[in-house]
């Protein structure tokens, strides 16, 4: 399932910063790499296999998108998949994020 979400009346600045601020406060698993990489949010896994999950800030009118742009997930990670997606859903929310 893709991680697709949308912010309205912030900048894609202020939504960077409260993601880090949000992973500050929520604090990372022991088992993820969180980070940016220019305008992407990249959470990895690199313990028993190598998997990263990519998301991408874009500006579109008045919102932000924030939208899943890679999922590469090695065969010892899948049935963790829905722990990384329900931490960084926890992210989203806590920054004001609606599903898209």
């Amino acid at each position: 399932m893709a991680m697709n979400w949308s912010v309205e009346g912030k900048t894609a600045d202020v939504i960077r910063q409260s993601i880090d601020a949000a992973l500050n406060q929520m604090g990372i698993p022991s088992f993820a790499q969180v980070g940016w990489e220019k305008d992407e949010l990249c959470v990895r896994i690199d313990k028993a296999g190598k998997s990263e999950f990519r998301m991408r800030l874009k500006t579109d009118g008045s919102k932000i998108k924030i939208e899943e742009t890679k999922r590469d997930i090695s065969f010892m990670h899948k049935p963790f998949v829905g722990k990384v997606e329900s931490f960084v859903e926890q992210v989203m929310n806590t920054v004001g994020a609606k599903k898209a």
